[in-house]
């Protein structure tokens, strides 16, 4: 058919028969008869067909297997009909992602980050969506974020992501001045555009809790003026380990300090002036940190929230040679531990 014809060649056969075994021959003959038209069949069949009729038959062993996914960009019918663009700010630098309608969105929000943080810290991952036309509403968008990232202060993690219509900004400020700053930028972003509105959901999280090191600080500080106003009194009357009315009612004060810093011990430690044995000084004062812990156990404080020791006159704060610097050495000291 047309240049795709195949030419036919004929085949002769010359067949003689005995006469005798006819007979005993007929058969095979047909059979053979048989064989022959099969295969000029077979010959013939494929110069029949055109080509347009074999290729309409033949399916790629690929083809019944695979799918193609696309998305369509129709402003009318797509994901790409809202503006959605985010700008990730932290103290690496800010990330710039989501679509705009516009090259020019584009550079407008990439120059704001640059200028915000340097070049160097700026990662554009924006895309200019295809068949999203510029509009009022999406440039107003982009003005609006544009404007946020100029103004957004220091110290904050934030997501700023734009729309249409909405400015939403999400994330954690290091404390209440940088979330304020937040909120001023926010404010600030939607006054230059227009029919804009805004959420705000900046939070400042709490503090850590404190270190073991600050609540010992703390608890020492209270110590510190209690140990002042011990100085001022006469704890013990002399040669006695028996604590006087006004050393008892300094160490009424304890129990309270220790309700509010429930982690910390205190350690009671006695000090003497230089008059005596060294030895019987040491005793003395063993003696004497021991007598006021013992009094704060019989007002309720646990045992084992309380210690003592003795420093004899090993510690001295004061002058030994004058009366005023031997009455400082004689005291007693509550140390936070």
């Amino acid at each position: 058919m047309g240049g795709n014809n195949r030419r036919l060649i004929p085949l002769c056969f010359t067949i003689q028969i005995d006469p005798i075994s006819a007979s005993a021959t007929r058969a095979g003959l047909l059979s053979l008869l048989g064989l022959l038209v099969v295969g000029l069949c077979v010959v013939a069949l494929p110069g029949l067909l055109s080509d347009d009729d074999q290729a309409g038959n033949s399916v790629p062993a690929q083809t019944a297997s695979t799918f193609t996914s696309t998305q369509s960009t129709d402003p009318q019918n797509g994901p790409s009909t809202t503006l959605l663009a985010t700008a990730r700010i932290s103290a690496e630098g800010i990330v710039l992602d989501g679509l705009v309608s516009t090259e020019g969105q584009r550079d407008a929000l990439v120059d704001a980050a640059r200028r915000r943080v340097g070049p160097a810290l700026v990662e554009d991952q924006l895309a200019v969506a295809t068949g999203l036309t510029s509009s009022e509403g999406r440039d107003n968008g982009v003005v609006a974020l544009q404007s946020f990232i100029t103004g957004v202060p220091d110290g904050v993690t934030v997501a700023a992501t734009t729309s249409v219509d909405q400015l939403s900004v999400v994330g954690e400020a290091t404390d209440a001045v940088a979330a304020a700053g937040v909120e001023r930028a926010l404010t600030t972003a939607i006054a230059s555009s227009p029919g804009m509105e805004s959420t705000n959901t900046v939070e400042v999280p709490p503090p850590p809790p404190p270190t073991e090191a600050e609540l010992r600080a703390a608890a020492q500080d209270e110590l510190t003026n209690l140990n002042t106003l011990l100085a001022a009194e006469v704890l013990f009357a002399t040669s006695s380990n028996e604590p006087t009315e006004e050393f008892k009612a300094l160490l009424d004060r304890v129990p309270d300090l220790l309700t509010r810093h429930p982690s910390v011990t205190v350690e009671i430690v006695g000090h003497t002036d230089d008059r005596g044995s060294e030895g019987g000084n040491q005793k003395l004062s063993d003696q004497r940190a021991r007598a006021a812990v013992d009094y704060l156990v019989t007002v309720g404080v646990d045992p084992a929230r309380l210690s003592s020791r003795g420093a004899g006159e090993s510690e001295p704060i004061a002058t030994n040679s004058t009366r005023d610097g031997r009455a400082a050495n004689r005291r007693v000291e509550l140390v936070a531990r």
